[in-house]
């Protein structure tokens, strides 16, 4: 029995079952994978929901967090978080309307603006932190030690494949 128990995903692997040169074993565990990391990030999703947070504003917290007190730029921001330059404008947005950050414009050159964490911000960073790897430990209860590190080989090796 597969995690992913849908009709895409029973139709996908009867797909590659059913077609010369396709890996079905293979295909089976990239979309259980698929479904367990979907699951995963779901529950850590409702965690920060709680928070009112979103993923990408949890990592501009804990960019900042890490950072602190040295301040960020947004396109810093972008770059240590993933996102494109374009969303971090939003979250910017979000985090000043609730004081977690503040901006400040540089003195010499106007053009930039320096992203600070605030003591809200701090604490908000913290908290949520905690609860994100509290959640993420949760979940992870159930993997044995020698599991977990048989996972993270696979991890690494599905990332090489995608290279």
């Amino acid at each position: 029995m597969i995690l992913c128990d849908t009709l895409v995903s029973r139709t996908m692997l009867a797909a590659a079952h059913q077609r010369d040169g396709i890996d079905e074993r293979g295909c089976r565990y990239v979309l259980e994978f698929l479904s367990t990391a979907a699951a995963i990030r779901t529950a850590l999703h409702r965690e920060l929901a709680d928070l009112d947070l979103t993923e990408l504003g949890l990592g501009v917290l804990v960019v900042l967090y890490a950072l602190d007190p040295t301040p960020s730029t947004p396109a810093d921001l972008a770059a240590h978080t993933g996102a494109a330059r374009s969303a971090m404008t939003e979250v910017i947005d979000r985090l000043q309307a609730r004081e977690f950050i503040r901006r400040q414009r540089d003195t010499t050159d106007r053009r930039l603006i320096y992203i600070h964490l605030t003591k809200a911000g701090c604490a908000a960073a913290e908290t949520a932190l905690r609860r994100f790897l509290e959640t993420a430990g949760r979940l992870a209860r159930h993997v044995e030690s020698q599991a977990g590190e048989t996972l993270l080989a696979a991890c690494a090796q599905l990332r090489e494949g995608c290279t």
